[in-house]
């Protein structure tokens, strides 16, 4: 690690509160998509349109409850009929299922990020990321602890493997205010 004073400090803040493991982060450098890190596209969901009136429970996304947000650029076209812009950003934010009731266990965050044509063709030019910055101890054994797979990771093929049946440019989204329920 460098001896940056700044990094040593967050590093260090980060351990002493138990926070996610110790992992050199450099947005300057290129990352693994599959390397874990703090969430980077849609960390600011909660300032996002809330396009779901209460939690869901999403088969999909791992049989968690989740609720949906998407960033103004995107909103309108997503509640509508229009294609999606650029820039779109959707975020699924969940939590644990137990016994068929909404838990108040935090779950994965589920990111879509449209971009530019081109970035991904096969996948409708989506970018799809799951950040789960602390799992439960069971999950984190099943996945290897804190993870954030995201772009062209072949971790993110869990998104693709749905998104990519659906029309709208959407990436597979069908809008959550339309779903059955």
């Amino acid at each position: 690690m460098r001896s940056d004073p700044v990094r040593f400090a967050l590093v260090l803040g980060l351990c002493a509160c138990g926070g996610a493991p110790a992992v050199e982060f450099d947005r300057a450098k290129p990352q693994d998509e599959s390397t874990f890190g703090p969430l980077e596209v849609g960390a600011d969901y909660a300032s996002y349109r809330k396009v779901t009136d209460a939690p869901f429970r999403s088969l999909d996304h791992g049989n968690r409850f989740v609720d949906v947000y998407v960033n103004e650029v995107g909103a309108t076209a997503y509640l509508g009929e229009a294609d999606i812009p650029v820039g779109t950003v959707v975020v699924k934010s969940s939590w644990q299922n137990i016994d068929g009731q909404k838990s108040d266990i935090p779950g994965p965050i589920f990111v879509m990020e449209k971009r530019a044509k081109g970035y991904d063709p096969e996948h409708a030019d989506w970018w799809y990321a799951i950040h789960w910055a602390d799992p439960p101890p069971a999950d984190a054994k099943k996945f290897g602890g804190p993870f954030y797979w995201r772009g062209k990771s072949p971790r993110v093929a869990y998104c693709w493997g749905c998104h990519d049946d659906y029309s709208r440019s959407l990436g597979g989204l069908v809008p959550s205010s339309v779903l059955p329920r």
